[in-house]
């Protein structure tokens, strides 16, 4: 009986993967966020934000509010080589912190483990101003329905630390 469970779960484990789907890149998402850079207090605020995926490119804009500080960003991205359900990418963005610019470079995977749950991890360059932080980005995103997604990330660098919670709206076919 315990090798026929055994067996019961690792052919469900296996696949797990097959019946996974590919991640979204058409969406609006809006959430919660807290920024706590090194040396101040952090600062809690909203964002709300969208994707459009058209084959293997993205093109995203989002809007943060701080309270004392306003963050707008725009850009664009590359996805694919790594199969269904997991993409390696390359994006990079425009950023208006208040009264300065930048831009944001980020490249790291996005990966479907099962049908619902996607997880990905990202390294990220920000430079803006006279400033410039490298961070670590890891999110998990959990589809509730085929349109209904919430999620949570967290992102540490040198400066900045970030954490996010939010609720998607997922369009497109997927």
């Amino acid at each position: 009986m315990r090798k026929a469970t055994l067996l019961t779960a690792m052919i469900l484990l296996a696949s797990l993967p097959a019946l996974a789907q590919s991640p979204h890149y058409t969406y609006v998402e809006a959430g919660w966020l807290q920024v706590d850079p090194d040396g101040s207090s952090s600062e809690d605020g909203w964002f709300a934000g969208g994707s459009v995926g058209v084959a293997s490119f993205q093109f995203f804009a989002e809007y943060g509010d701080l309270g004392d500080a306003e963050v707008w960003q725009a850009g664009g991205g590359w996805h694919g080589i790594l199969g269904e359900r997991a993409d390696l990418v390359a994006e990079a963005a425009f950023i208006d912190l208040d009264s300065e610019d930048g831009f944001k470079v980020t490249g790291g995977v996005r990966w479907m483990i099962t049908q619902r749950l996607e997880v990905n991890g990202f390294v990220n360059y920000l430079d803006v101003g006279s400033d410039d932080d490298t961070s670590i980005e890891v999110n998990g995103i959990w589809n509730l329905a085929k349109r209904f997604a919430v999620g949570a990330g967290y992102e540490a660098g040198d400066e900045l630390n970030w954490i996010r919670a939010f609720v998607r709206f997922n369009l497109g076919s997927k």
